[in-house]
């Protein structure tokens, strides 16, 4: 099996090249279809990504831990998921379809969904099938279909995009690679652990695993609400247009998650291991894991918000010139969810998973209300609003709580931090009077080195061995 490194270097650049190929993908559908069009596309994806979760309701992390210990029990443990599985699926998509009439969803609109779900019961199968082999330790199988499904998306999608075919087929582009994936990591399970597939169902293993899975299934409800319930509440108050409007404002801001994933990946082990150790260094790593999000959210944060005027009608087309605005307040919300990904990292490191799962809960809720009350007042704006407010939210509570097992880091953190928001700014100024007297792309090489320089020139990490925690 290959190394933890190895994996590790599989699956970041496999899910940087997926984010990459995503984001053309997306692209090219915003060009070819209208506003509207894209309004009940983004929808139906929101819509379907909301239920995808109840398949699940965290089984697969729990099959990778409990694989990771007892390997002997994998057949016993995967087919008692897909078993689980099986019928979660098919509860899923009846209360898909039975929310599909509820939110009195007709038309297209109605197709897009529903066809979107059987995409979703191929997502949660496969889920499972590459868990296995997670908890085997190889994730080169996965890495692969990671970047080649969305591979085939884009040729599909963007060959229906071409013919000019109705809007159904674009969504297919989706349902027909995950099928093959199911497909593709069955072959491997089967080749690699030499194990049965067919769902078959042990008590004990269903006992065992509910009581661990419940925690990780309510912070995925929660998570999966708080992130997508935006687009689908903007569709049913504003229309399909204004929906188009933010899914592309949201697609610019979720193209960045795959940054502090990566990060986490690297400090989530250190955490758990210093705090197994009662070590003082925990704090300390902790805190400087804050300040290398920060300090990488706040450069994109600023420089996005100056070129979005240019990029967005650049990329996706002049007609979505109003995602401009929300695409710049979502940006400011992306230097507190960047933030959010260590803080909620280190609670749950810290067997704190209780504590973590209900802030995410209470943000759903507040998220909810305020997006029932700003949409109406600020259009896409206000759910961008309550989307900063809310992700605050996450990252001022859960600091708090950090305080108790971490130790306060507080005064240098935010003396850092500080500075580090005045580099950036100084560097969005430089920015924008580079493009004064030249064109977008100068005026981002300028903003690429004043930046670092201005970090340095401030100290902001006087002496301090990066590699050191992260290694």
């Amino acid at each position: 099996m290959p190394s933890i490194a190895k994996n590790a270097t599989f699956m970041s650049i496999a899910s940087i090249g997926q984010k990459m190929i995503s984001f053309v993908y997306f692209a090219i559908v915003a060009r070819f279809l209208t506003a509207a069009d894209v309004g009940m596309y983004t929808t139906a994806l929101s819509f379907t990504t909301i239920f995808v979760v109840f398949v699940d309701l965290g089984l697969t992390n729990v099959l990778v831990r409990e694989i990771a210990r007892e390997k002997v029990k994998t057949q016993t443990y995967v087919q008692t998921v897909l078993s689980v599985k099986f019928w979660l699926g098919l509860l899923s998509y009846a209360a898909l379809c039975i929310a599909v009439f509820a939110f009195d969803y007709t038309g297209i609109i109605r197709g897009l969904i529903l066809v979107s779900g059987l995409t979703m019961l191929f997502d949660s199968t496969h889920l499972t099938l590459y868990g296995a082999l997670r908890g085997h330790g190889d994730l080169r199988f996965e890495s692969c279909s990671l970047f080649g499904s969305q591979l085939i998306t884009l040729i599909i999608g963007s060959a229906a995009l071409f013919a000019g075919l109705p809007l159904i087929y674009i969504m297919l582009a989706f349902t027909i690679p995950s099928a093959c994936n199911v497909a593709y990591a069955a072959f491997m399970v089967k080749r690699r652990l030499k194990i049965s597939l067919m769902p078959k169902k042990d008590k004990k293993t269903i006992a065992l695993f509910t009581k661990i899975a419940i925690p990780f299934a309510l912070a995925a409800i929660f998570s999966r609400v708080y992130g997508f319930i935006d687009t689908i509440l903007i569709q049913k108050m504003l229309g399909n247009e204004q929906a188009g409007m933010y899914g592309v404002a949201h697609k610019v801001h979720m193209a960045f998650q795959f940054i502090p994933l990566a990060i986490i990946a690297a400090a989530y082990p250190r955490f758990s291991e210093y705090f197994s150790e009662k070590s003082d260094t925990l704090g300390k790593t902790f805190a400087q894991t804050l300040l290398i999000v920060f300090l990488i959210a706040a450069p994109i944060a600023v420089g996005t918000i100056l070129v979005a005027p240019v990029i967005v009608p650049l990329v996706f087309g002049a007609q979505y010139v109003q995602s401009v605005l929300p695409l710049s307040v979502l940006m400011i919300s992306l230097i507190f969810l960047f933030s959010s990904y260590p803080i909620g990292a280190l609670l749950n490191a810290t067997d704190r998973q209780r504590v973590q799962t209900t802030i995410v809960g209470i943000v759903m809720v507040t998220n909810i209300a305020l997006n029932i009350a700003l949409i109406p007042l600020y259009g896409a704006t206000g759910s961008a609003i309550a989307a900063t407010i809310g992700n605050a939210m996450l990252c001022v509570i859960g600091y708090i709580y950090t305080l108790k097992v971490a130790g306060s880091h507080t005064a240098w953190l935010l003396k850092r931090i500080g500075l580090s928001a005045v580099a950036a700014l100084l560097m969005g100024a430089s920015v924008y009077m580079v493009a004064e007297v030249s064109n977008m792309y100068i005026s981002i090489i300028a903003g690429v080195i004043v930046y670092p320089v201005l970090i340095k020139l401030f100290g902001v990490l006087p002496h301090w061995n990066i590699k050191r925690y992260f290694t």
